[in-house]
């Protein structure tokens, strides 16, 4: 055993060699990776938050044809003042002078902004605008677009715009719809720094996805890419996606689904008994969901709405024109919902006639209504008498022209008054 151990140590030290001749090289620097220092990055993410306020004026001029013609030069067209509740001090005039302002404007339309809000000595509010008309296409005619900055009671630009231009904007009745949009900071707005605020991802995304679908959907109808019909309304016609319309539209899909009818045939649908903008505007309507173009033919827009059971669109109208209801226009309001099925309008109108029975009853129009068609009347003041346009339905939407004030008020006292209102209605019946 001990002769087999010593032959094996043998043989190791003839292949290594004795110990102390090996060497072991030592590691160059460049070798060897030196190590770094460890660095802490901090990110401070910040957002500075601002709040401009955008406010819109939509002026329609009957026969501004005449107007270019006729107004003597120097005379001028003032709108109502308008503005944003958000900032109650800065209010805003347009300025129309068919006829050019001074003697060298004669033969073109001139036109300038005008701030009368603000009080002396308060600084300038830098602001942006534009204004433009919609043509007989619902196009948009240009007028300018500025940025200037206004004080008190001043006005800004003077834009001049040739009278062949605003020929060319003007509507089928030789009527001008006028456009402008104003765009500022509020006085003593305050520009701050906050922690920035991440948005989640998927709901950013979500977002910009639908604007490009809608944004798709819009220039395919500009566009008339791969249209496959033709929407005729008079001597206008508008193509269209068949798809797309039976997608929107119980009526529209049965006519092409038919083989019999003359639209899946031919692929048009002719419109008699309507204007060319309120089809517009429900076209628009169905492929980008904009109800931009309804306002000014809200009666005219929900009237096809219900024709072509588009019911989404047809409640946008009784919501816009349930803002509009007055003691002169209630009763004609009422006799409309009743024509359409309206139901969200007509128990705006019975609200409103909660709140302004006295008003309501003594009018011409309430009287005219009674002779003319009794049974609605009496339903009308049945649902007041049993408080139905003060149901929690209408609770999440703004149903008349009152203020918030006035409907506390009323709301408040209509069980005091009740027995008096009641024998006012009964009067009024006979």
């Amino acid at each position: 055993v001990f002769s087999v151990g010593q032959q094996v140590m043998s043989n190791r030290m003839s292949i290594s060699g004795p110990i102390s001749a090996l060497r072991i090289p030592s590691a160059r620097p460049e070798d060897s990776a030196s190590p770094q220092p460890r660095r802490l990055e901090v990110v401070s993410k910040q957002a500075t938050k601002v709040t401009a306020i955008s406010t819109r004026l939509e002026w329609k001029i009957d026969q501004f044809e005449k107007l270019m013609k006729l107004f003597k030069n120097g005379h001028n067209l003032i709108s109502k003042q308008f503005g944003c509740p958000q900032a109650p001090t800065v209010t805003w005039e347009l300025h129309v002078y068919p006829n050019g302002k001074r003697e060298e404007d004669a033969g073109n339309v001139s036109f300038f902004l005008r701030q009368v809000g603000l009080q002396r000595g308060e600084e300038p509010i830098m602001t942006e605008f534009q204004i433009y008309a919609l043509d007989a296409n619902s196009l948009r005619v240009s007028v300018c677009r500025d940025t200037k900055d206004f004080t008190n009671q001043q006005g800004r630009g003077k834009f001049q715009v040739s009278r062949e231009k605003m020929m060319a904007a003007l509507k089928p009745d030789g009527a001008l719809l006028l456009i402008c949009e104003v765009e500022y900071f509020p006085p003593g707005s305050k520009i701050s720094v906050e922690q920035a605020v991440e948005p989640e991802p998927s709901e950013d995304f979500e977002d910009k996805s639908e604007l490009s679908i809608r944004d798709s959907l819009k220039d395919m109808l500009d566009s008339e890419l791969f249209a496959d019909c033709s929407i005729k309304v008079g001597n206008k016609t508008l193509r269209a996606h068949r798809c797309i319309l039976g997608q929107h539209s119980e009526v529209f899909r049965s006519m092409f689904a038919q083989e019999c009818m003359v639209e899946a045939q031919k692929g048009v649908i002719d419109i008699q008994d309507c204007r060319f903008e309120p089809v517009r505007a429900m076209i628009d309507y169905i492929y980008t969901g904009s109800t931009e173009l309804v306002e000014g033919y809200a009666e005219d827009v929900l009237a096809i709405a219900d024709k072509y059971a588009i019911l989404p669109l047809k409640e946008q109208c009784e919501r816009y024109l349930a803002t509009t209801i007055n003691s002169k226009n209630v009763a004609s309001t009422a006799v409309f919902a009743d024509t359409y099925s309206a139901s969200i309008l007509k128990q705006a109108c019975t609200r409103y006639m909660m709140q302004h029975h006295r008003d309501v009853l003594r009018s011409a129009e309430w009287k005219q209504m009674k002779r003319e068609r009794f049974e609605l009347a009496n339903d009308l003041l049945e649902s007041v008498l049993a408080g139905e346009g003060s149901s929690s339905s209408l609770s999440d939407c703004s149903l008349c022209g009152s203020d918030d004030s006035a409907v506390a008020g009323s709301s408040s006292s209509m069980h005091d008054s009740r027995p008096i209102l009641r024998k006012r209605l009964r009067r009024t019946l006979r």
